[in-house]
């Protein structure tokens, strides 16, 4: 069982610093919605994300909507094997349940993430929803309550290694509950200090990958090995 955490992902409301900007006005005209109810994106956003701290790297959704497509779909996931968590800038937590189908359209990704940042949990009145967020859990609190036996970060300046190899040198790696953090935004680094509390920080390639093809190799090369 491994538990993969797209970690400090960009996605979030639109910050109230520039709900008045034109751009955010006008998107969010154009959808029928106030600028305070819409994503944070900066394929429209571009101009009013200069007036933002980290402006360069936020508004990101699409990283999110990716890496769950590529999660969920994947053939470790559907055997039941992958527990899939996204981390937000912000310190909100969304958990998804394994059967969770996340729609490839990214207009109405953008949509489910809106309504889910209203109500917290989707579908709102469930008692058992396909996606549930949890406010102002910073990533090593996040870390603390899942309890893993061994967490393991993605990072381009972490040690070099072959992924296969890698996974095959955990004992007893298919009984293990590990956890695998992956950088949700386009570029830099962690804002948090991972390395306090990763046991390993490791690099699967010699340049920056995708999120999605970080977790595509991790979850493809963990099913050969447990499935």
């Amino acid at each position: 069982m491994i538990t993969v955490v797209l970690a400090e992902s960009e996605l979030e409301l639109v910050p109230s610093k520039i709900w008045s900007h034109p751009v955010v006005v006008a998107s969010a005209k154009r959808r029928g919605r106030e600028s305070k109810n819409i994503l944070l994106d900066s394929n429209y956003h571009h101009t009013a994300l200069r007036y933002l701290e980290d402006g360069y790297r936020r508004g990101r959704p699409d990283i999110v909507h990716i890496f769950l497509l590529v999660t969920l779909e994947s053939i470790a996931n559907k055997k039941g094997m992958v527990k899939t968590i996204v981390h937000t800038r912000n310190d909100d937590v969304i958990y998804v349940r394994r059967d969770a189908k996340i729609m490839r359209s990214y207009n109405r990704f953008v949509g489910l993430m809106e309504q889910l940042f209203r109500v917290e949990r989707v579908p709102e009145d469930s008692e058992n929803p396909l996606l549930w967020m949890e406010r102002e859990v910073p990533l090593e609190k996040l870390v603390e309550k899942e309890k893993p036996d061994r967490v393991v970060t993605f990072s381009p300046d972490g040690r070099r290694v072959n992924p296969r190899k890698y996974l095959e040198s955990i004992d007893e790696l298919c009984k293990k509950n590990l956890m695998f953090l992956i950088g949700g935004f386009p570029k830099g680094d962690f804002k948090t200090d991972v390395k306090k509390f990763s046991d390993d920080v490791i690099s699967i390639y010699d340049e920056p990958l995708t999120a999605w093809t970080v977790a595509g190799e991790l979850l493809s090369i963990y099913n050969l090995l447990c499935g």
